[in-house]
């Protein structure tokens, strides 16, 4: 509660300085086709006329209310910029440099909504410039991810469940996405030992404090989740890609999480030998009943140490519309 706290402060008048704003939201279920599974969405469309009106303070408040995952506020394009959409991400306790199931069900509205954004194929947030494609006939968006990969080294935790450890080491991987975002990477050994945690390894007044991130590395600032992940190997079905179960467990416990599941498929990439090109199906959320299909492909460089290229892909589906005003 300590991030809702200092936000809080910054600005006490939510309703003094703008009277009766009127805001169209929509909310999507989002790495799924079904309506009431996958990872909830709701995606707040902001007026060009509004834009400088609507605070941090209360864009905030707003999010805490709808109390998701995430929600995104999406502004309309400039004249200047038609072609890129800004887009605000932001969970029930603070603004996120970047988070994937938000940026693939935003990709998604705006490309079902090309009457409001025609000319849009790029989305911008804090981490950067996204590009995305929708495939129509599949119903899915590929998204280019913004990827700044740093393996943390000084503040590893040991495994919470030696016993269940999936992997040979007895300490926990910390690995940046980007700038602001950090999984601790936690391998079970079977789908029985997934089941087993109810928490992740910080308590929620850690989450954004950063204490276990390398400091003075300029990736100690943001978010510290917990992602647990058992390796499936690869089936019939889909033969030349790795299936991996996940659940990721911070502030609560999330159906699906891009940004996670891009960075355990960077760190798999970089720290195993294989193939420049490498395909992941990560499913999650299975536990909540709200299932979640996120695939992602990472190319690595030729010297096999950083990532060239890292692209998501996931589908979702409209379920709510509705109008929330700020002010009066």
């Amino acid at each position: 509660m300590m991030v809702i706290l200092a936000i809080l402060d910054i600005d006490h008048s939510f309703s003094s300085k703008n009277i009766n704003m009127q805001f169209q939201f929509t909310t999507v279920d989002v790495f799924t086709k079904t309506r009431y599974v996958g990872n909830p969405l709701g995606v707040v469309r902001v007026p060009a006329s509004l834009r400088s009106q609507l605070s941090e303070y209360q864009k905030q408040r707003i999010a805490n209310e709808f109390n998701l995952s995430e929600i995104t506020f999406l502004h309309e394009p400039t004249p200047e910029e038609p072609e890129i959409a800004d887009y605000d991400i932001f969970t029930a306790l603070s603004r996120m440099t970047f988070a994937g199931h938000p940026t693939i069900g935003t990709s998604i509205y705006v490309a079902t909504h090309a009457d409001a954004y025609p000319n849009v194929k790029k989305l911008r947030t804090i981490a950067g410039i996204i590009p995305f494609e929708f495939n129509k006939e599949s119903g899915t968006s590929t998204v280019g991810i913004p990827h700044d990969v740093y393996f943390h080294k000084e503040h590893l935790l040991p495994h919470p469940f030696p016993e269940l450890n999936g992997s040979d080491s007895s300490n926990v991987p910390l690995v940046s996405i980007v700038k602001g975002m950090a999984f601790n990477l936690v391998c079970m050994k079977d789908l029985e030992a997934l089941a087993v945690p109810t928490g992740g390894l910080l308590p929620l007044a850690e989450l954004y404090k950063g204490e276990h991130l390398d400091k003075g590395s300029g990736w100690d600032i943001g978010y510290t989740g917990s992602f647990y992940y058992t390796d499936l190997g690869y089936s019939d079905e889909e033969p030349r890609v790795r299936q991996l179960r996940t659940r990721s467990l911070g502030s609560r416990e999330d159906p699906g999480t891009g940004s996670a599941s891009c960075d355990l498929a960077a760190y798999l990439s970089l720290t195993e030998k294989g193939e420049r090109k490498r395909r992941f199906h990560l499913t999650q959320g299975v536990e909540m009943g709200r299932r979640c299909d996120i695939h992602v492909e990472v190319l690595l460089k030729e010297d096999g140490k950083e990532v060239e290229e890292l692209k998501m892909s996931g589908a979702a589906v409209e379920v709510m519309e509705g109008v929330l005003t700020v002010g009066g």
